[in-house]
Formats: structure tokens, sequence, C-alpha cells
């Protein structure tokens, strides 16, 4: 394994922290007035995972002219509200919304019936991000679903994605961006050489390991050892680009905050791919992953 710049405390703490978040109790809500597009939301979440859980996991709630006074959110982690666009304008959805948001419920709005359509209630927390469109033939994007989905859910879309597998891509590409933006800023703003690396590896530590427990593996000492040293792969990778560009003109901190990026992406997409496939992770398996980055450096140099 290769030498990571990281203390054993910070790893066991590391450990600790995923696990507890890994092992928070989270579930999704659905709720609508038609009763076959909140199925279809539910049934879109909820793919793949054994029926005797899946109606705790992701609960649906089907109500009338009443509104959604009657709904209880407690222990949602995100609440799904399914609505058509007829109903935008309408007293219960409006209503509905300032209600959960300010009960502190996290929302995403599906819209039926909507070609296209842009709309957000910032009041109530929902920009475009968190808007999804089911097309006029009835198809639901499974995948801007889940993405919408992974962005309300925050710190707890991991605990989610470890029991949802339609959570699980968008979850992990949203830990990359959050990790890759983080380390970029980090080798931007940090200008004595190499003491930005261990924070660095720390964060692609946290990163690696939150995706392991997003695709439901136990976060114990001993498999977070064998992750970490795909980390210190990414670490090996990313001190040759730097030497790769120590001759390159232009600002340093730039380049460095780009190789921060680059290289924090590589592990990223490297750790998703082990988890998907039956091969053991090494950190020889991180090169059609970094190959790209690393090819991209060369061209820099010239």
């Amino acid at each position: 394994m290769p030498i990571l710049p990281l203390k054993p405390l910070k790893v066991a703490k590391l450990v600790g922290e995923v696990r507890s978040q890994a092992g928070e109790q989270a579930r999704l809500l659905v709720v609508g007035q038609d009763a076959v597009s909140v199925s279809d939301v539910s049934d879109a979440l909820a793919h793949g995972v054994p029926a005797g859980i899946r109606d705790y996991l992701v609960e649906t709630a089907v109500f009338n002219g009443g509104g959604m006074r009657a709904i209880s959110p407690a222990g949602a982690a995100v609440v799904i509200v399914v609505a058509s666009t007829s109903e935008l304008s309408s007293d219960w959805l409006k209503r509905g919304l300032a209600d959960l948001a300010d009960g502190g419920a996290q929302l995403v709005l599906v819209l039926s019936r909507a070609p296209g359509i842009e709309v957000s209630f910032p009041s109530a927390g929902i920009g475009p991000k968190r808007v999804v469109s089911i097309a006029p033939d009835g198809r639901l994007p499974a995948d801007v679903l889940a993405e919408a989905v992974a962005d309300a859910a925050g710190d707890n879309a991991v605990a989610l994605a470890g029991q949802l597998p339609s959570l699980r891509q968008a979850t992990c590409r949203q830990l990359i961006r959050r990790a890759a933006r983080q380390n970029g800023l980090i080798g931007f703003l940090f200008f004595l050489p190499g003491t930005d690396m261990p924070v660095m590896t720390l964060n692609e530590a946290r990163m690696v390991l939150r995706i392991a427990a997003a695709y439901g593996e136990d976060i114990g000492t001993e498999r977070a050892l064998e992750i970490l040293g795909v980390v210190g792969g990414g670490y090996g990778f990313r001190a040759v680009a730097r030497q790769a560009l120590n001759m390159l003109p232009g600002p340093a901190w730039v380049i460095k905050a780009g190789v921060a990026y680059g290289g924090t992406v590589a592990v990223g997409n490297a750790a998703i791919a082990y988890f998907e496939g039956p091969v053991r992770m090494t950190p020889s398996r991180l090169s059609p992953y970094v190959s790209p980055f690393l090819e991209k450096v060369k061209k820099l140099k010239g």
C-alpha cells in the first residue's frame, strides 16, 4: 500500500464519521393527488429494493382536495411532491409547499405533463435543480429525479443511496464534484509546496469511503485501509502530474488547482468503477481513469 500523508488517528476518526453518516435512518416520502403519478415516482425511486422494505424506504401518500396538511413528513429526508402544471397556481400546492418547508422538510417537485417548463419556489427551497418534469408521453426521467433527490438530501444522500440503488450514481457524482471543488480551492489557496497534500488526501479518503457507503459497503477499519490504498494511488498520480507541470509558464496556483481537481475526479471515477464491478481495487486499476488526466498534463507541458 502506498504511504499516505494521513495519521492513524485521522483515519480512525474518518471511518467513524462515514460509518455514522451511512447508518442514519433515512427515507423518502412521495405525496400528491394523482395516485398513478405518485406510484410511478415511487417505483422509480424504489427500483431494485426488496418488497419487504420498499414501502418503508419510499413511503407514499395520496390526498384529495383537502391538501397536504394531513401529511406528516417526520423522519423523511426528502419529500417529493407530485403535481400537474395546472396545479402550479393552486392554493393547496403553494400553501402545502410553504408548510412543509416551514417544518424543515427538504423538497423536490415533480411535474406531470410538463414539456420543458421551468419553475421554482424559492421560498420553499425549490430551485431549478429540484424540479423534475414528466414528459407528455408519461416518461419519467429517472436520472434527473435521482439528481434532484440526492441534491435535496444533502448529507443524508449517502445513507439513502446505501439502500436505494436508484440514487447511487447521482449521489456519487455529487460527492466527486464536491470533493473536487474543495481540492481545487485548496490547491489554489495553499502556497507552500506540499502543505496542501494532507488536506487533499483526507478529502479524497472521505470521498471514497462515502462512495463505498453509498454502494452499501460496511465501513470498518480493515475495509477502509484497503480502500485508502487507492487514494494513495491518486496521491502518487497527482505528484507525478505536479512534477510534469513544474516547468509550465503561468500562475502556479492556477495550475495546482486544476491538477487537484482533475486528480480527485479520477480517483472518484475509479472508486465507482470498482464498487460496480467484481475486480478487487488496486492503485494500478486507476490507470484507465487517470490516463486521460495525465495526457492533458503532458499536452500542457508541450
